[in-house]
């Protein structure tokens, strides 16, 4: 059918992969051809051609896994009335990706027959703006960066003109002084816009650049983008490109970026690549994947301290994300979307992204929803989908409430 059609892609007439795994593992899982010499006479000798045995790919994908996420995702579709969407499972310390889906999907054995733009995936290949959820990446580059501590604060006047552009809340509030917790739960736009001016544009980009945001995370499956990221001095960045990167807008990522980079807050500041194939077995034995890590973007005191003003931020601000017996941190997200340079006033993109167990996590899951009509805010959108998913994903990973895995640690801890 059509479980992991995006990620598995599909297999042409003529038996060469396109796409996904199909396509970027094409000659493992073909094998090779090879010939031998053969005596027919004692002055005469052919060619012949063996084929050689392809290889067999473990994946880091469950099935199971798979079909919930992907029947969470078709739910949350006409819930809320969007038209495409994905999610993405990941564990933040390996980047083993264990599902990943997007909707509307192709079915890989009439591939002919389906609208050419379905066979890409959204998820490596789409590339959009992520709003709200980058500022976990701005916050954790200025804490790392020595500019502010959780304890600072700023005074919020509703707006801040950065090189002819004027940022205002999404609320179009004017909080007055504000700390660094309270910026990340309400999602200040003017907040996050004045951490971007206080490190400046060299700082700034440069903790970006090591998140990743830009380039391709090189991920095993064939057809990745690697985002869009003007940097100061290029033809298309612009002064205000500062400010509004800093709340993800003005530059464009692919969902496999935006995981990735918020892990690295899951993962004391490791970020790792993400990969689906975990084992190669071939004629010539067996190929294990070893986890990679693409760069240390910030030290493990930023990430813990992100990763406790995200706590906050679902506790005190993103009810819809909460899941009973499990301390989540995470961010919501909504963007506008935009079209020849134009955003569109009534099209946005509403997304969640959120890691537990949050003291130790295990997995990440991003969730994004493109024009929902229900809502327009992450909160109300991708927030639920996630909890409704997390619950079930929780008990498919064996993965213990907080209380039985403190007194389980404690136990432990006392023999």
């Amino acid at each position: 059918g059509k479980l992991m059609c995006h990620t598995l892609g599909y297999v042409d007439f003529d038996g060469f992969g396109g796409g996904g795994i199909e396509g970027q593992y094409q000659q493992e899982l073909a094998g090779e051809a090879a010939s031998a010499e053969q005596n027919i006479s004692p002055l005469e000798t052919q060619q012949n051609v063996i084929a050689r045995e392809g290889t067999d790919l473990v994946l880091t994908i469950d099935r199971t896994v798979q079909y919930v996420v992907e029947k969470h995702l078709q739910e949350a579709l006409i819930e809320h009335g969007a038209p495409s969407g994905t999610i993405i499972v990941m564990e933040p310390d390996t980047g083993a990706i264990l599902a990943m889906a997007s909707e509307p999907c192709f079915d890989p054995y009439h591939f002919f027959e389906e609208d050419e733009k379905l066979l890409f995936n959204p998820i490596i290949s789409q590339q959009f703006e992520p709003g709200s959820v980058m500022k976990l990446i701005t916050m954790a580059a200025a804490l790392d960066s020595g500019v502010v501590t959780p304890n600072s604060t700023y005074y919020d006047s509703g707006v801040l003109e950065v090189g002819g552009h004027r940022t205002v809340n999404w609320d179009r509030s004017a909080p007055g002084t504000v700390d660094m917790t309270t910026l990340l739960a309400r999602s200040l736009n003017v907040g996050a816009a004045t951490l971007a001016t206080w490190m400046g544009p060299d700082t700034f980009y440069s903790y970006f650049r090591s998140f990743n945001f830009g380039k391709p995370t090189g991920i095993d499956i064939a057809a990745e983008s690697g985002g869009l990221m003007p940097l100061p001095g290029e033809e298309y960045w612009t002064e205000s490109f500062l400010a509004t990167n800093a709340y993800g807008q003005g530059l464009a990522v692919t969902p496999l970026q935006m995981i990735t980079a918020v892990s690295a807050l899951a993962n004391d500041g490791y970020l790792m690549q993400p990969f689906v194939v975990r084992e190669q077995r071939g004629p010539n034995g067996t190929l294990v994947h070893q986890p990679t890590v693409l760069s240390r973007p910030i030290s493990p005191e930023a990430a813990h301290q992100v990763t406790n003003m995200a706590i906050t931020a679902v506790s005190r601000e993103v009810f819809e994300a909460q899941v009973e017996g499990y301390t989540i941190a995470g961010k919501t997200g909504t963007a506008q979307i935009a079209e020849n340079g134009i955003y569109l006033p009534d099209d946005i993109i509403g997304s969640f992204v959120g890691w537990l167990p949050a003291d130790d996590p295990e997995i990440i899951v991003y969730v994004k929803l493109d024009r929902p009509t229900s809502a327009p805010w992450g909160s109300q959108t991708a927030a639920p989908t996630f909890a409704k998913l997390t619950t079930e994903l929780v008990t498919l990973l064996n993965i213990p409430p907080d209380n039985v895995r403190l007194r389980a640690d404690l136990q432990t801890s006392n023999q």
